[in-house]
């Protein structure tokens, strides 16, 4: 069990692994016909998953019978995932889709809140082809996760997703799902219906994102299972295809190029600019590829700075000037080295419940032995994303 430490620690990477409940319990009845053609999933009794996404049988997202978006435990080390016989099936992690079991997780792991990110509804919802169907399973979804976290409303929060497909249905479901007291929607930076997330058509949606105070939280997914125009991810797998090491390459740099190419593109078109209150995030890319995107950024708006419509020629200033998170991993060493980029944007994320999580003890130590401490550790670790969300920081128990 991970000592608790003296601060509240705030995950902002945490995922769920979506129950078939979305789909028979909480999807309403007239859609659950249509959502076995659009976007279905169910696991049997014997651990075998299937995907029907828009009428055909979708790509699994794992190479193997290990399912590593939701294999972690409290305590496993990466030499312990490693060791899984890859060719048997391992059982989902329960608090991936059980509140109390998540909590019982998150007290093994130092953790006192968590962001509730989606998986399967990052990596595949995107593509659904059907934009009425997409607005009834983005409403079933959300209302799983808002009983989700109602099992420790004060400890859980939750992201919201969006039908992005549509412009008009995303602003509907925002403007509901505000109203439910959500804090946080997770959109992917990725191509919806052939759009990228800044394009003119979701100007209404950024406005009322900023004007309602609900912070758009970027979560890239590895995007292997996708077409390949929809992000870096498909391109990747095809690349590597003839790489034989267990699992998909697209994991490690897809979801840093997604995020990275959304900051590029609203560094060079003004979004940040136009939407000054809007809180924008980054998860689960890791934070070292922040200060490049930004650099580069700079060097060619300076090189060629007509875009249309005037856009700062230091994107960084406007970046670092206005609500912005980037969420970093345990391991990075980047945070610790360049503190000053860091120390007031930078948000800790456990991966949990994916093969690559780690607990708050680490990244705690990880910190210490970079050279910081005090309220530079305490921000990183928590004070940063509670401000950034506007939510109270859970009380510490008396010991």
């Amino acid at each position: 069990m991970a000592p608790q430490s003296s601060f509240p620690v705030f995950d902002v990477d945490s995922h769920v692994y979506e129950p078939v409940d979305i789909w028979t319990q909480y999807l309403e009845p007239e859609y659950r016909v249509l959502a076995r053609s659009a976007f279905w999933h169910e696991v049997d009794e014997n651990g075998l998953e299937m995907t029907i996404l828009n009428g055909q049988s979708a790509r699994p997202m794992n190479a193997s019978r290990i399912n590593r978006q939701a294999i972690y435990r409290p305590g496993m080390s990466v030499a312990d995932i490693g060791s899984l016989d890859p060719q048997q099936p391992h059982p989902v992690t329960p608090g991936a889709s059980d509140p109390q079991a998540r909590l019982a997780d998150m007290d093994a792991m130092g953790i006192d809140q968590a962001l509730l990110m989606p998986t399967l509804f990052s990596e595949y919802f995107p593509v659904v082809e059907s934009v009425d169907v997409a607005s009834a399973l983005a409403r079933a979804y959300n209302d799983w996760i808002l009983d989700f976290a109602k099992a420790a409303p004060e400890r859980l929060i939750p992201a919201a997703i969006l039908p992005m497909q549509s412009p008009l249905f995303a602003l509907r479901e925002l403007q509901r799902v505000a109203k439910l007291g959500f804090k946080a929607v997770a959109i992917r930076p990725a191509f919806h219906a052939g759009r990228m997330p800044n394009a003119p058509e979701y100007d209404p949606l950024w406005a009322a994102l900023e004007a309602s105070n609900v912070a758009a939280c970027m979560l890239p997914s590895p995007g292997g299972t996708n077409p390949e125009w929809t992000s870096e991810g498909a391109f990747v797998e095809r690349v590597a295809s003839h790489l034989a090491i267990g699992h998909r390459i697209s994991e490690s740099v897809a979801p840093w190029m997604d995020n990275g190419l959304f900051l590029s593109a609203i560094c060079f078109f003004g979004h940040m600019e136009t939407y000054p209150k809007l809180k924008l995030s980054y998860h689960h890319s890791g934070a070292h590829w922040v200060p490049l995107i930004l650099e580069k950024s700079e060097t060619y708006l300076w090189l060629q700075p007509q875009m249309g419509k005037p856009v700062s020629l230091d994107p960084g200033d406007i970046f670092f000037n206005r609500p912005s998170l980037v969420n970093f991993d345990s391991w990075e060493s980047c945070v610790h080295r360049l503190p000053d980029i860091y120390e007031t944007i930078g948000a800790w994320g456990s991966r949990y419940p994916q093969h690559d999580a780690s607990d708050a003890r680490e990244a705690i130590q990880n910190l210490e032995q970079g050279g910081l401490s005090g309220d530079r550790i305490r921000n990183l670790m928590g004070g940063n994303a509670a401000r950034f969300y506007g939510i109270e920081a859970a009380a510490k128990p008396v010991k």
